[in-house]
């Protein structure tokens, strides 16, 4: 009985420690995408795509416990400093 016990724990300490995979990758002539991580605990990814004016964007993303996050991508411009209202303290 102690050695299945001995067994199953180390069955879960490896499947616990096993190191990220890949998910998905895959290329095509105008977009590609790729994944690693563990299914359904915590992934990181990025996918890029040329749009039809040419230009191309891409995402670079966190997805875990805390939810979906963008870590960087050049898809939605940044405002300049100057056109941003000023914010009055009360």
């Amino acid at each position: 009985m102690k050695f299945l016990l001995l067994v199953a724990l180390a069955l879960v300490a490896l499947a616990a420690a096993r190191p990220s995979e890949d998910i998905v990758d895959f290329e095509l002539d105008d977009q590609e995408q790729e994944q690693e991580g563990q299914p359904g605990r915590a992934v990181k990814g990025e996918y890029s795509w040329t749009a039809p004016d040419g230009n191309e964007y891409y995402v670079k993303y966190e997805a875990d416990r805390f939810g979906y996050r963008v870590v960087e991508d050049n898809v939605v411009p940044e405002a300049p400093e100057a056109e941003l209202p000023e914010v009055e303290d009360d």
